[in-house]
């Protein structure tokens, strides 16, 4: 949280997380007894500074935490996670005034950066060992790394917020603080990246899996590049907007490059229709050749022992996919986020490459031909012949899957889905929660040993299609198309099956970027990315068009929920910028409400 109360106490918060060095990767977030911390004597020797930075990584990991529920906020997805983290992620102009808890955890996270920092550089300054230096200046880096993600989510969150970079000296000095620029803070952080991308190594073993890579930093600098050329192109500053979408687009290009050994997973290929290779990189089984492919950043999820909380948070270290997109007959899930069908529309056809006609939803207990009728939402021929990537991706009526126990194992038994046919028993899985008549079939992992919430899958921040299609955006909007950001396109394409772009009909710049947009949904579908795509694009009003808004259906015709239904300017406006917790303006009142939350 923001405030500080006892410095010594909230500063050594971070170092419950001390491990052995060398440990597995796994072992990244187990928690030691707190009561055997003592601040006399600490941060004297490398790997103590090493064992503080994974403090601030647990930090990270809990700011970005369920990071998929943010598609609850865009079009493309079904959310009624309710608790942890404490957010209201549907589509309205209440979304941003419940997310306190993000601010606060941002903030967290800089705090235990911030501690890190200073003595970190203190170590540097007396340190004569070239071995150690290389070690510290590493921790360095990867300090200033985790705490520029924190501002940037701050940012583009709330705009401009307070900015500081020592150690708070209690309340006082934490409550007289100001808003800074988001200029500022943009500037900052990104100079922080160029001296953090000179320490940390190109690579890592994979004892170190989930450690940010030189890689991730310059990644995420782009990123920060792109978003603010977005922001800037909307607000009609034309030059600065093209300076940064030209940076970002050298950033990109850089991790591209051979040396740094990113490529797809299995080379792009995209295996038989019925187990597409898209889907092995969400299951649990394929970690580590995820990260030796195409994984860029990743938030390491423990599995099976990892029951202690860190002191300072409700959150459990195992990986919560289960929990969320999981089903009562796949391992004890609640289905707390569902694909809708404006993202089943999306998935094109592998014969044409192109959409297929609506899907048009159908209530089988009032249309007697409603399970055979052509396009029918509830016919499970309309989706055959699609991108594969849905088959790995969405669960329709029709669609099987194993049994997963509450324990965590599969069963042999194979279940069927069935919209609002619950069953405890097969053949039909149970699936009580199912409010658009879909299922995710993504993050439903097929591996026994892990309960609900115990999984060992990681949580992808970035991956290579992310960077192409950011590297592909700049390029468009610096000159449109190129041959090469036509090839990388035609390469994410090719792993859901679909055939090449036709050239002549995204010659131009506007539909090139519907192409861009187009795998963006796809590809990155339950990622987290759409929600804040939406926004740095200015698309929300373009989504949800006025009187009604756009009415969420489900496959039965069912009115699930109204979306910015009557919606007013002010309405979009809050959604676009935040509403800063009205207890940080209580306990400082230097800092000021946002405008539309006046």
């Amino acid at each position: 949280m923001f405030s500080v109360m006892k410095r010594k106490r909230y500063a050594f918060a971070l170092l419950l997380v001390v491990v052995v060095a060398g440990s597995c990767r796994k072992d990244l977030l187990k928690q030691n007894d707190p009561s055997k911390l003592t601040e006399e004597g600490y941060f004297t020797k490398p790997g103590e500074a090493t064992a503080a930075l994974l403090g601030v990584y647990v930090a990270a990991r809990e700011m970005h935490y369920k990071t998929y529920a943010w598609d609850g906020g865009s079009e493309m997805m079904y959310s009624r996670i309710n608790g942890r983290p404490y957010s209201n992620y549907t589509p309205g102009n209440n979304f941003g005034s419940s997310a306190s808890r993000h601010w606060n955890d941002g903030y967290r996270c800089i705090n235990r950066a911030n501690y890190v920092l200073v003595n970190v550089r203190a170590m540097i300054a007396r340190e004569t060992v070239p071995a150690n230096l290389t070690i510290l200046r590493r921790v360095e880096g990867e300090a200033l790394f985790l705490r520029a993600l924190a501002y940037f989510r701050l940012i583009d969150l709330w705009g401009d917020v307070p900015f500081y970079e020592g150690v708070l000296n209690g309340n006082d000095e934490a409550y007289s603080l100001t808003r800074s620029s988001k200029t500022a803070i943009k500037d900052k952080i990104l100079a922080d990246l160029d001296l953090a991308a000179q320490h940390v190594p190109v690579s890592v073993p994979k004892a170190d899996q989930g450690r940010a890579t030189r890689a991730a930093i310059i990644g995420y600098r782009g990123k920060i590049k792109l978003y603010w050329a977005c922001w800037q192109k909307n607000a009609g500053n034309t030059t600065d907007a093209q300076a940064h979408y030209q940076a970002a687009a050298a950033d990109f290009a850089e991790i591209m490059k051979p040396a740094y050994g990113r490529t797809l997973y299995k080379g792009g290929d995209p295996g038989p229709a019925t187990a597409p290779f898209y889907g092995e990189l969400f299951n649990g089984a394929n970690e580590d050749a995820a990260y030796a492919s195409e994984v860029i950043f990743a938030f390491t999820n423990g599995g099976p022992l990892f029951g202690a909380s860190d002191y300072q948070s409700d959150q459990f270290y195992g990986d919560t996919y289960l929990y969320d997109f999981g089903t009562r007959s796949t391992g004890a899930g609640g289905v707390n986020v569902a694909p809708t069908m404006r993202l089943v529309n999306r998935y094109q056809l592998v014969t044409t490459g192109d959409f297929a006609p609506p899907l048009v939803p159908l209530n089988p207990t009032t249309v007697a031909d409603a399970r055979t009728r052509l396009n029918s939402a509830v016919n499970p021929a309309s989706y055959a012949g699609r991108d594969f990537r849905l088959k790995a991706t969405v669960m329709w009526d029709g669609e099987s899957i194993n049994e997963i126990l509450a324990d965590g194992t599969v069963t042999s038994n194979v279940l069927t889905f069935l919209y609002k046919t619950n069953a405890p028993t097969p053949p039909y899985m149970f699936a009580d929660g199912a409010f658009t008549g879909y299922l995710y079939r993504k993050y439903i992992r097929q591996i026994s040993g892990y309960a609900r919430e115990n999984g060992p899958q990681d949580s992808w921040m970035m991956r290579l299609p992310d960077v192409w299609l950011m590297y592909c955006e700049a390029i468009n909007e610096l000159s449109g198309p190129t041959a090469e950001t036509y090839d990388l396109i035609d390469k994410i394409r090719r792993r859901g099956g679909l055939p090449p772009l036709d050239r002549g009909l995204f010659a131009g710049k506007a539909a090139f970027f519907n192409a861009i947009e187009q795998e963006r949904i796809i590809e990155l579908a339950a990622e987290g990315s759409r929600f804040f795509d939406i926004r740095r694009w200015n698309k929300v009003e373009q989504i949800w068009t006025q009187p009604n808004g756009n009415p969420l259906l489900s496959t039965w015709n069912e009115l699930v929920r109204d979306e910015f239904r009557n919606a007013i300017e002010r309405d979009f406006q809050r959604f676009y910028i935040f509403q800063i917790p009205t207890a940080e303006i209580v306990n400082n009142p230097k800092i000021k409400q946002n405008e539309p939350w006046l």
